[in-house]
């Protein structure tokens, strides 16, 4: 399917990022912090409005604040971080890193 150059930034500005860092508690063992980072990976695939997802450990800690680890994923627009946020597949993960975070902090960038 093709479409307009017009048609392509619409789909584009209507993009929505969504950014999640986090600092797993100090008593989360080696092997949980793996477990919990392939659950999120498996959730590619398993939602329909997940268009991309990158997550692991932050690069550059000095400038982190406290935050070791980075989730992006990209959204085709707001209905569909919507679906995502009640997904049966996303809501165990996202329950199980929140109680295994210190810290965690979600924004969204529309664009």
């Amino acid at each position: 399917m093709t479409f307009p150059l017009r048609q392509w930034r619409a789909i584009i500005a209507a993009m929505v990022k969504h950014v999640v860092l986090w600092a797993f508690k100090e008593s989360v063992s080696r092997t949980e912090r793996e477990s919990i980072l392939d659950a999120v990976r498996e959730l590619r695939g398993r939602v329909p409005s997940l268009r991309s997802l990158e997550v692991g450990e932050n690069v550059s800690p000095a400038r982190a604040q406290g935050y070791t680890h980075v989730l992006l994923e990209t959204f085709d627009d707001r209905d569909g971080l919507a679906a995502y946020s009640t997904h049966a597949d996303h809501v165990p993960v996202v329950a199980r890193l929140r109680e295994a975070a210190s810290q965690l902090l979600a924004v969204d960038l529309e664009g």
